[in-house]
């Protein structure tokens, strides 16, 4: 049932951005990719950029003594990411990638689950900041208009409604709280309840986090707040070079309510057509012509395959694949708890 789902969600994309498509000057549309020439990879260096940005977020949610090298830790993060990116799991299939590149480190899957949540957190709260700048710069572009007003203010009550219930949920216990709605509407947990020892110690792991290093939490955010600034870097960059500039508010607005579109999508691989329909709505609210607006979601899709194609090659030169993971995800669940109280990360 859930397989049909996401093929119905993905037949709706595309035949959104077809739709998109077929009232499109496609002739300019391709002369203004044919501009880019040479220069085409320039417009990769700005996503590289947010990959940096965004590991050292992720570093500082992670124990301070790790003695994982910086390479590495560039290496899984990338490889995770690609997992996410193209496998529609709700970004939890990269995460559990990264924990389990993490342990043939010798980071405990503990200590790697329970930065996963962190990050997570620290880089929505970043990207709530970024919506809230960006639903600014909308309102200043598009005037008055009572249907986008209403529209921005929905989308940020929603974002600090969301926000607000994780940073609870981890205070009050995030797989705690799992276990409790389960046990609620009696739903089948055995998936739980076998790991249930497991996932109560990630809880604690991720309260200790909080109690002993809330600066690094803050240091992690502003990382983020730093990757999501820099990801409207490439609209702009990507307008100069077709040789159709835009205001750096019109980059922001676009950018910072496409991830809001790709999070809407994300039980749909790759957000496919999800993704591309946003940027062209979005374009036109903010004002640009539909020309840049479909040149850049698919230049935008190009990147992201380039950048997916070379994670899944660090994910295969690291000797694992997804079945291999999983396996060694569940086993590690499943394996009878260590004795005594379960310590907090140093």
């Amino acid at each position: 049932m859930k397989g049909a789902w996401r093929l119905l969600a993905l037949l709706a994309g595309l035949a959104l951005f077809g739709w998109y498509l077929s009232r499109a000057d496609l002739r300019a549309v391709g002369g203004a990719l044919s501009q880019l020439g040479w220069l085409a990879p320039v417009a990769l260096l700005p996503y590289f950029c947010v990959y940096i940005v965004d590991c050292v977020g992720w570093r500082f949610c992670l124990p301070p003594a790790l003695a994982v090298p910086a390479a590495a830790l560039f290496r899984i993060r990338w490889a995770g990411e690609s997992v996410n990116n193209v496998v529609p799991s709700a970004y939890v299939g990269g995460e559990t990638v990264k924990v389990y590149l993490l342990s043939r480190r010798g980071v405990p899957a503990r200590t790697g689950a329970s930065a996963a949540v962190v990050s997570k957190t620290a880089q929505s709260a970043a990207q709530l900041l970024l919506i809230l700048l960006a639903a600014l710069a909308f309102l200043r572009l598009a005037g008055s208009q009572p249907g986008l007003r209403l529209g921005m203010l929905l989308v940020l009550a929603s974002g600090t409604v969301i926000l607000a219930g994780l940073f609870w949920m981890q205070r009050r216990g995030l797989f705690a709280s799992l276990l409790t709605v389960a046990a609620v509407f009696r739903l089948d947990s055995r998936f739980l309840a076998r790991r249930r020892e497991k996932l109560l110690e990630v809880d604690q792991a991720i309260a200790g986090f909080y109690r002993g290093h809330r600066s690094r939490f803050f240091a992690s955010t502003a990382f983020y707040f730093g990757g999501w600034m820099l990801d409207t870097v490439e609209i702009y960059l990507v307008s100069h070079l077709l040789g159709m500039p835009i205001a750096w508010t019109q980059a922001l607005a676009v950018e910072a309510f496409t991830g809001v579109a790709k999070a809407l999508g994300m039980w749909v691989p790759g957000s496919l057509g999800i993704q591309e329909s946003g940027i062209v709505m979005l374009g036109r609210l903010a004002g640009l012509p539909d020309t840049l607006s479909l040149a850049y979601a698919l230049l935008r899709r190009a990147r992201e395959i380039v950048f997916a194609a070379v994670g899944w090659l660090l994910l295969y030169t690291d000797h694992a694949t997804l079945r291999q993971i999983k396996a060694q995800a569940e086993s590690a669940a499943s394996a009878p708890p260590a004795q005594g109280p379960a310590q907090n990360p140093p």
